[in-house]
């Protein structure tokens, strides 16, 4: 009986040791699990810290209190540089080694040195016997205990980070080294985040610090063009005026050699005080000044009427002018005054460049065209939609373009033909004026050509108008239109 009420007792015994046990490994298990959601909270908590879009000095004082605080450390540092020659800078730093921020370290002087320089991470729980640490400054501080991992990116290290405890503390373990090394993974990408980040800025005030000269040149070009207006058209249209009373005899009857000589005053003054007005239509074009003043308007009637004003510049050339434009009312809503420019520049060249016994065709017809709706905000790009248009296009039998000059087309103050024995002057711009005035009209403009074999110049404008338009509030003037 008593062996029986032993061997009972053992079992008891050995039942109660085996519950004892198996609660023992569940709280361990438990405390584990609640110390593993603890720790990654942490990681939650500091990821959303670093990536938060923080200059890099505010990031790194981020990291060194993340890192004491994740390994329970007395403090903690980051050390960075900028080549693999280079020593070591303190960068940030949390305790006792606040004092060394902005110090340097020598690669082959100091843990960190070791780590960068291998690659790989140290744990060091006896700083006073490991030849690589930096003894005098570890006596200085009081630590006794380091723990450091690389900052490597793209196989590169940046630097290192760093944490310590006195000797009083407990030693680091692997648990507290893994810990660290995925903290470092995250630094890393902190980091180039933040100098990302301040490139990006940096790049961004340069910018508008460029923007703002430019614009300044801009208004300074403009009140330069408004000024240079005033001073040169008022002594032009003098000249013009008192040139054309000679050639009316108002002063005597002139002879034939100094009626000649009048009339090239005339034409050059008039060419002259058209080149201002270039200027300045440009100047205006391009500092958003340019106002249409849109109306609905015949095609039949305005290319009509512009073959009449250029009846002048035929006088005295054996070339043939013929038309082709649509029968009937065609109505497009635009700024009469500035499509009659465009078309009189287009047949001004056509006449300019068409040899004797040439021949200019103007043509205007009604069709559906793909042409670009502004976008509605500053950050959106232009898209095209298709639209009721009308096609106006002037074609020479003229010596035509080669190819490789067609991109000089509607270019400021570019030419195809730069050479000093050119046949026709100008300064280029009235190509350009065109491309501005039919893009303002929500238009396109272009041209074709065979060397050899004459050109086509043509415009497409919307029936309808633009549907959106720059308006100013003056000229450059300083006055409305």
């Amino acid at each position: 009986m008593p062996y029986i009420l032993a061997v009972a007792a053992l079992a008891l015994l050995g039942l109660v040791v085996r519950e004892h046990r198996r609660a023992r490994a569940l709280a361990d298990s438990e405390a584990d699990a609640q110390r593993r959601a603890a720790e990654i909270e942490r990681f939650r908590a500091i990821t959303q810290a670093l990536l938060g879009g923080q200059e890099l000095t505010e990031v790194l004082d981020v990291v060194v209190k993340a890192a004491a605080d994740l390994v329970g450390a007395t403090a903690s540092y980051v050390a960075l540089h900028q080549a693999a020659d280079e020593p070591l800078t303190v960068a940030a730093a949390t305790g006792a080694p606040r004092a060394f921020v902005g110090s340097t370290l020598a690669l082959d002087g100091s843990i960190s040195g070791w780590v960068v320089g291998h690659g790989a991470p140290a744990l060091v729980n006896d700083l006073a016997a490991d030849s690589r640490a930096f003894h005098s400054a570890n006596e200085q501080l009081g630590l006794a205990r380091e723990l450091v991992v690389p900052l490597l990116s793209r196989g590169a290290a940046l630097g290192a980070l760093g944490a310590n405890r006195t000797a009083e503390m407990p030693a680091f373990n692997p648990h507290d080294l893994a810990l660290l090394e995925r903290l470092g993974e995250q630094v890393v990408l902190a980091i180039e985040n933040a100098q990302a980040l301040t490139h990006a800025r940096r790049a961004r005030a340069g910018l508008a610090a460029k923007n703002a000269e430019l614009e300044h040149a801009l208004r300074a070009k403009g009140e330069f063009l408004r000024n240079m207006s005033h001073e040169l058209r008022t002594p032009l249209n003098s000249i013009i005026g008192f040139s054309e009373l000679l050639a009316a005899d108002a002063a005597g009857a002139l002879s034939e050699g100094q009626r000649e000589y009048v009339a090239t005053v005339v034409r050059n003054s008039r060419h002259l005080l058209q080149l201002i007005n270039d200027l300045l239509d440009l100047a205006k074009v391009e500092a958003g000044r340019m106002e249409l003043h849109l109306t609905a308007t015949a095609m039949p009637a305005l290319v009509a009427g512009v073959l009449e004003d250029t009846r002048g510049l035929l006088q005295g050339r054996n070339v043939t002018v013929s038309t082709d434009v649509t029968t009937g009312p065609v109505d497009v809503v635009c700024d009469e005054v500035r499509i009659r420019q465009i078309l009189f520049n287009f047949l001004s060249n056509a006449v300019k460049f068409t040899p004797d016994g040439g021949e200019i065709v103007v043509r205007a017809v009604r069709t559906a065209a793909p042409l670009p709706v502004p976008a509605q905000r500053a950050s959106d790009t232009a898209r095209l939609k298709t639209r009721p248009a009308v096609w106006i296009a002037v074609s020479d039998t003229g010596p035509g373009i080669k190819t490789e000059d067609m991109p000089k087309l509607f270019q400021e103050f570019s030419q195809v033909d730069t050479s000093t024995s050119r046949r026709s002057g100008g300064t280029g711009l009235g190509l350009v004026l065109c491309r501005r005035f039919v893009e303002l009209h929500g238009g396109t403009i272009g041209a074709e050509s065979v060397f050899g074999h004459g050109c086509t110049f043509w415009m497409m404008l919307p029936e309808d108008g633009p549907i959106r338009f720059p308006v100013a509030p003056r000229d450059m003037d300083g006055g409305t239109p």
